[in-house]
């Protein structure tokens, strides 16, 4: 190079002929490799092979000394390293002219090449810094006027450059920030809570032919707006031991940072023996501190060190102090272990034990105590919380089930009782203890002794339906020789033969749920009021739809499923004592794991339904045992329920029990015999506006709501179970209503008038009688003639008036058209005795045969009518006889006779 550089010189200082000459532009990439060719020179440079020599003339800047000559080959190749972005940026040269320098004999030609560097993307996108942290005041009262820069990304290719921000979810932060694309800032759409959320993580995302991405962290600071808090509104601070101080930790929380949430505890109502830590919570007992008090409540008081303003808040503490009292129970037909008790139940109305409560400190028993009895299984007892006595509750679904199911003999209820004690005067002062109950039952031994006899019937039963109450382990329900009287304070029942209840009324568990009735026994044609034996009858009412009736291992009393849903259909879960069975296990079975049901028979889809039961079989009490239907539809639903009677009108009289009437629908896609069974019902019953009336969703059973109603117009909807669609049909009815007790009143009046009348009337004849009597009567003279005194209650001067004889005027006897009155009359004679005295004599019942008078039908005379009268003296003397008379014939020796009877 520095030949050709003195070759030059010389050449310019001896030589007259030099020339430049500028060659065609001709553009190259940057960061082409080293040696690469850029162009051929011969291409360029006229007769070059021909010169003597040939170099390029060194640049002035050493950033544009990058190319070089291949002599050999004539090119021109990449000496240096090219970047775009140090020549064109930095020296702002994009174009890089080379100068050829070409010794010919007499002239030095000088050829000017114009390279242009064409940049190439080959620098990634960057920002300065890796992290932007930007804090925010919490609720910051000025957040619409504050915005927050954010960094600038640089590419050295000068591409231009576009941003977006997203949350660490991807997810544009809406609602929080809104970002200025143009100025590179964020702007807070909101005021922002530390408690919150204290920090917000996004990222800062820079866009060209390359991406780069910055985080960007926005943190809430504090401000001491949040007060303290206790974890629990209300905590306890249980202490059941008195040989040691006992301590408890108070949990309080403030969710602000530094002194903002170092919290201070103080006690706002010292009670005698707690004390509490300053600055840690911890409160202490000291039992050799305490004194009783009615005080049950601790009230802390919290308060932080945050500024410019201290909060501070209050939080309470229930004391219970569960060591004081001693709880024991005490009973005389049970053996107690501990904690577990064993009890034979003779009897279902004496109480089981009594509770004892035994206070430690007085060393006497609690009467200020309050007992709170509960159980693992709902409302088996009723506590009598004045006597602290135990009893069988005999409203309970689960003695209700074991004491109806005479089949099992012997069984047994285990359960656990916890018993709650609070001191009315100090509520601090409370107590807890568990025992473990096991109750056994011999039905038997429970029927004789307790004298009750219990039985379960359904709401749905017929009237006049028999219920049988017949047992042979009881005497007053198995002698048939006796009378039979039912004592039913609602006169629902009635006793027929067999020891067969007879329903009288309709019943409904939702009115009444029980009777109880009273069955007594008397020896037959008895008129004593001597009972030869008495037994109480409890009858349980049930709605066989309810979930009683299948009560402790189902929650409904039915299920329809589909084929589709069946699969996914599983029974409720069951204690490892209890097991499920399919009433057809080779058709379809429970699986044992999860106890879904599956369909082992392909056939079974073919048919448009199938009915089939699963029972859950208590080992344990088998009377808790319990079976549901389960009916699965395979075929699609295709017609709407229909009423079995069309009528839309009709007339009705109800009785006191509200029954009104029962609506009875059908399924035309089921088979009739399907339908003949009420479990599962077919049909659902609903009414759109029940005013005055309810009706038994799957019954269609409607009762009265109000008596006065006398015409009821109403809409039923009727829904069958099909699938995958339920139908509907809708149908209006009107009912005229006629009240039973209306008629009864009406029939009472009439009955009470009636008698009224017949009252004065007979007082009008009685008057009558009564004066005519008293007027003077003449004795008669004959031998034998028939008087008053010896006149027979049949003579033909007497006649039967309903049941009481009076004297007529008439000598013929009445005479009915629909019977025949036969009568058959006693006689007397009188005979005069050696004193002259007359007396009377009765002719032999056994030797009076039917004797027919001659009745004259000649009206007697006013005078002998007269003289046929007597005093009321002899009348009431007359019916004395009568009497007599009648119960003599009454005997048993003249049973066989009709003398002095009306046949």
């Amino acid at each position: 190079m520095f030949i050709i550089l003195c070759i030059i010189s010389f050449s310019l200082s001896s030589y007259h002929c030099q020339t430049i000459k500028h060659l065609n532009e001709i553009s190259i990439e940057e960061e082409l490799p080293i040696d690469s060719m850029v162009t051929s020179l011969t291409d360029k440079i006229p007769n070059l092979d021909q010169s003597n020599e040939y170099d390029l003339v060194t640049p002035l800047s050493t950033d544009l000394d990058v190319f070089s000559v291949n002599h050999s080959q004539h090119t021109l190749i990449i000496k240096n390293r090219i970047d775009y972005e140090t020549i064109c940026l930095k020296t702002h040269h994009c174009v890089v002219s080379v100068s050829i320098a070409v010794s010919n004999e007499d002239t030095i030609d000088v050829y000017i090449l114009p390279i242009r560097i064409i940049n190439k993307n080959d620098n990634l996108i960057r920002f300065l810094v890796n992290r932007t942290i930007i804090e925010i005041e919490e609720n910051d009262e000025n957040w619409l006027q504050k915005t927050y820069s954010l960094p600038k990304a640089y590419d050295d290719d000068g591409d231009s450059i576009t941003y977006s921000i997203y949350l660490q979810n991807w997810n544009k932060p809406d609602g929080l920030f809104e970002f200025d694309e143009k100025h590179l800032s964020l702007k807070p759409l909101r005021k922002f809570d530390r408690e919150e959320q204290n920090i917000y993580l996004l990222r800062f995302i820079a866009h060209n032919q390359n991406d780069a991405s910055t985080d960007v962290i926005i943190v809430i600071k504090d401000l001491n707006d949040n007060i303290p808090m206790c974890h629990h509104n209300q905590t306890l601070f249980l202490v059941s031991n008195i040989s040691s101080i006992s301590k408890f930790q108070l949990n309080a929380t403030d969710y602000d940072e530094g002194d903002n949430g170092k919290l201070e505890y103080s006690l706002m109502n010292s009670l005698v023996g707690f004390s509490i830590d300053r600055f840690n919570g911890e409160i202490k007992f000291d039992y050799t501190k305490w004194i009783r008090s009615n005080k049950s409540i601790l009230i802390i008081n919290i308060t932080d060190h945050g500024k410019p303003f201290r909060l501070s808040t209050k939080c309470s503490i229930e004391i219970q102090l569960t060591f004081l009292y001693d709880i024991e129970f005490k009973s005389n037909i049970s053996s107690i272990n501990q904690t577990e008790v064993t009890i034979d139940v003779e009897s279902v109305d004496l109480a089981l034990g009594q509770f004892v409560i035994y206070d430690k400190q007085y060393n006497n028993s609690c009467h200020d105590c309050l007992i709170h009895v509960n159980t693992s299984v709902n409302d088996i007892f009723s506590f009598n919380y004045l006597t602290y006595e135990l009893y069988l509750n005999l409203n309970s679904v689960v003695l209700m089930k074991i004491l109806t199911n005479y089949f099992h003999n012997n069984e047994n209820v285990s359960l656990n009782i916890q018993i709650d004690i609070i001191n009315l005067k100090y509520p601090s002062v409370q107590s807890t203890k568990m025992y473990l109950f096991i109750l056994n039952f011999n039905k038997l031994n429970l029927l004789m002794y307790s004298n009750t006899y219990f039985l379960k019937i359904h709401d749905n039963t017929l009237l006049n339906e028999r219920i049988s109450i017949f047992n042979r382990h009881h005497r007053c329900l198995n002698n048939q020789s006796n009378e039979l009287i039912l004592n039913d304070p609602t006169d629902t029942f009635d006793i027929g033969k067999n020891f067969n209840l007879i329903l009288k009324k309709h019943l409904n568990a939702q009115q009444q749920r029980s009777y109880d009735l009273t069955l007594q026994q008397k020896q037959k044609n008895s008129t004593d009021e001597m009972y030869t034996c008495s037994i109480q009858i409890r009858l349980y009412i049930l709605n066989p739809y309810s979930s009683v009736s299948v009560f402790p291992y189902f929650s409904q009393s039915f299920y329809i499923l589909s084929s589709k849903n069946l699969s996914e259909f599983s029974l409720p879960p069951i204690p490892s004592y209890a097991k499920y069975a399919s009433s057809v296990p080779d058709l379809i079975s429970i699986d044992p794991y999860n106890a879904s049901i599956i369909v082992r028979s392909s056939l079974l889809y073919s048919s448009y339904s199938y009915d089939f039961r699963i029972e859950a079989i208590d080992s344990r009490s088998p009377s808790l045992s319990c079976s549901i239907p389960i009916r699965v539809f395979f075929g699609v639903n295709k017609f709407p329920p229909q009423l079995l009677m069309n009528s839309t009108r009709q007339f009705i009289e109800i009785l006191s029990s509200k029954f009104l009437y029962q609506i009875k629908a059908y399924d035309p896609d089921l088979l009739l015999s399907d339908q003949t069974n009420s479990f599962p019902p077919t049909v659902e019953y609903e009414i759109d506006s029940p005013m005055n009336i309810e009706i038994e969703r799957y019954t269609g059973r409607i009762f009265l709501k109000d008596f006065n109603t006398t015409n009821i117009s109403f809409t039923v909807l009727m829904k069958d179970f099909g699938q995958p669609n339920r139908f509907i049909t809708r149908q209006t009815l009107i009912f005229d209503i006629k009240s039973n007790e209306n008629i009864s009143l009406t029939i009472f009046f009439i009955t009470a008038s009636s008698i009224i009348f017949i009252v004065i009337v007979l007082s009008i004849l009685t008057f009558i009688v009564n004066y005519c009597c008293t007027r003077p009567t003449k004795t008669l003279k004959t031998q034998k003639k028939n008087t008053w005194k010896n006149t027979s209650p049949t003579t033909p001067d007497t006649c039967l008036i309903d049941n009481e004889y009076m004297t007529t005027t008439v000598t013929s006897l009445p005479r009915t058209s629909s019977r025949e009155q036969r009568i058959y009359p006693t006689f007397s004679y009188v005979h005069v005795n050696n004193d002259g005295q007359h007396e009377r004599r009765m002719l032999s019942h056994s030797s009076l045969d039917k004797i027919n008078f001659q009745y004259s039908s000649d009206k007697i005379s006013y005078r002998q009518d007269l003289e046929q009268r007597l005093s009321m003296t002899d009348i009431n003397k007359y019916l004395e006889r009568f009497e007599k008379l009648y119960n003599d014939s009454s005997s048993q020796q003249y049973l066989h006779q009709p003398m002095g009877s009306v046949v």
